[in-house]
């Protein structure tokens, strides 16, 4: 099968039948539908934690197989009318004015289009315009070719590594598409909502941030937040996207380092041990001094100090921020039993099952506050980019094992193992 482009041609792609149906067949090659498309050779596509929802039969009834896969790296082959300085690109995302075809690039895994009010407010995830890649909506990244809908926005160029000048790996650079930008949000979504200010922000206090009154605080006895022992975090689910927020959480909680002189506790929590450890060792790789592999009694010089433990092994009520990534009602019915009063929980997990596991007394008695959804991917791209830049030894092996399609039944067995929760990080190479 030729690997040019053609708008006749024909491609192999992934699709998903039914339940644990996955197909490798031949399909038409994608075409040009809109005006503000693009068409993307994959050159590499990951299997996501995400994909498992609808493999496992829990996103819904769809009529037809589709192609699967959200996340990919590729190079433009075909553009649509739109694109070209002399096109009317002018007022538009600079991708219309700059994207040519060769051009390397990621995908965001939802087509946002950087022009709806959503888009203007960064909360590109609800784009007016948003289509999941991977779902009965649209076809996905698990094939040779993918068409790319509002290209211009949803598009990213391939960052360039600052110390080299050369192109990131695209086995790193494809985390920017999905995980790591979602890694990034569910610490963020945590560590700055308005619950945790007294905690990590204690001066903004005096300037009304927070829902502290000022007033108040000036009557308060107690000692000083800047000389709290340590505040505890929790991230449950250690794979790879929880593995990205674990790193997000330890990256920021170092920058706040040099403002408080709080010591720092994470639990980092998953059922499997393998999970635990190859966390455990990506960590270990940021050769960073000041973060600690221990257990929560460890002390010494301010730091982050991480344990990694098993859900039936963590303590209640001890945590002031969970970063929830698994998606499953007991991993929020375990969040809420470790969260503190007035307690954060972050979930990014996508939730399939409609009943919520927590009972409202629950939740007012310890008045905790939940933070859900997709991650705005583009929105927080720069934020993503930068934290790669700065904890990049994390991700260098962070793709386990590239599978090619030249077999069915390595592509069934990939998503068998990862739906097992064996192994890292699992990418496909279409051309392969």
């Amino acid at each position: 099968m030729s690997d040019q482009y053609s708008a006749e041609g024909i491609q192999k792609a992934i699709r998903i039948h039914g339940a644990e149906d996955i197909r490798l067949e031949d399909i038409p090659s994608p075409k040009i539908e809109n005006l503000d498309d693009a068409i993307v050779k994959v050159l590499l596509a990951g299997l996501c934690g995400s994909d498992l929802h609808i493999y496992r039969g829990r996103e819904g009834n769809f009529s037809s197989p589709f192609v699967m896969g959200h996340e990919l790296y590729g190079e433009i082959v075909a553009l649509g009318p739109s694109f070209g300085a002399d096109n009317g690109s002018t007022g538009r995302p600079k991708g219309y004015s700059q994207y040519k075809v060769g051009m390397k690039v990621f995908a965001a895994f939802s087509v946002s289009c950087l022009e709806c009010e959503a888009c203007s407010l960064g909360q590109t995830s609800r784009c007016a315009e948003s289509l999941l890649f991977g779902s009965p909506s649209l076809s996905g990244a698990q094939a040779q070719f993918v068409r790319i809908p509002k290209a211009g926005g949803t598009l990213i160029e391939a960052p360039v590594d600052e110390n080299t000048g050369h192109e990131i790996a695209p086995s790193i650079g494809i985390l920017l598409a999905d995980i790591l930008p979602t890694g990034y949000f569910a610490a963020k979504q945590a560590l700055e909502h308005p619950n945790l200010v007294p905690l990590l922000h204690p001066k903004l206090i005096s300037a009304g941030i927070g829902f502290i009154d000022p007033a108040y605080a000036s009557e308060v006895s107690a000692s000083s937040t800047d000389s709290v022992a340590g505040l505890t975090f929790a991230v449950i689910g250690l794979g790879p996207v929880g593995v990205c927020a674990l790193v997000a959480l330890i990256d920021r909680l170092i920058l706040q380092l040099n403002k408080t002189s709080t010591n720092f506790n994470i639990m980092a929590i998953d059922l499997l041990e393998s999970r635990r450890v190859d966390a455990m060792n990506s960590i270990r790789r940021l050769k960073d001094d000041r973060i600690r592999i221990g257990s929560l009694s460890s002390k010494g010089n301010p730091g982050v100090y991480i344990s990694f433990l098993a859900p039936a092994d963590v303590p209640s009520d001890t945590c002031v921020g969970v970063l929830e990534v698994v998606g499953h009602p007991s991993s929020l019915s375990l969040a809420a039993t470790m969260s503190k009063p007035f307690g954060v929980i972050s979930s990014v997990g996508v939730h399939s099952f409609p009943n919520f596991p927590i009972p409202p007394p629950v939740l007012y008695n310890k008045n905790l506050s939940f933070a859900f959804g997709r991650c705005p991917v583009r929105a927080l791209l720069p934020a993503a980019r930068s934290l790669l830049a700065r904890r990049y030894s994390a991700f260098e092996m962070f793709v386990e094992k590239t599978i090619g399609f030249s077999a069915e039944n390595d592509v069934k067995e990939a998503y068998v193992r990862y739906n097992r929760g064996e192994g890292g990080k699992i990418c496909f190479d279409p051309w392969r």
